[in-house]
């Protein structure tokens, strides 16, 4: 859902709704707000990678790693529920599916500095 509005702007509730007719998939309520909450917070998320990404610029970086990478920064952030490094696993195991390989290290790369920092911040 997140790619799709990246790629075309629709609303999420759109979306869906095309997701149930076309495939019978229903969005259920976790991930509409995981949706929501990843839009809702997409500037600062976008911060965050420009801030680690020392190779590419937010702007050239491919649009599914960059929908990856700013669901693995928003669980990590604002989803205490979902252990960092669960959050990491998860974006990983998502770029190897949906990215070009070599992407699944930058966002392995990016998401690992970030936690790294993260937690060097509260000790």
């Amino acid at each position: 859902m997140l790619y799709q509005a990246e790629l075309t702007g629709a609303e999420l509730s759109e979306i869906a709704a095309e997701c149930e007719e076309a495939f019978g998939f229903e969005a259920d309520s976790a991930m509409l707000k995981l949706a929501g909450g990843v839009l809702k917070e997409q500037e600062a998320l976008d911060a965050v990678i420009a801030g680690y990404s020392r190779t590419r610029k937010v702007e050239r970086i491919p649009k599914i790693n960059l929908v990856i990478t700013r669901m693995g920064l928003y669980e990590m952030d604002f989803l205490p529920e979902i252990p960092d490094k669960v959050a990491m696993n998860e974006a990983i195991e998502l770029s190897k599916e949906y990215a070009y390989q070599p992407d699944s290290k930058f966002i392995s790369g990016l998401l690992g500095n970030y936690y790294r920092d993260k937690h060097n911040e509260r000790e």
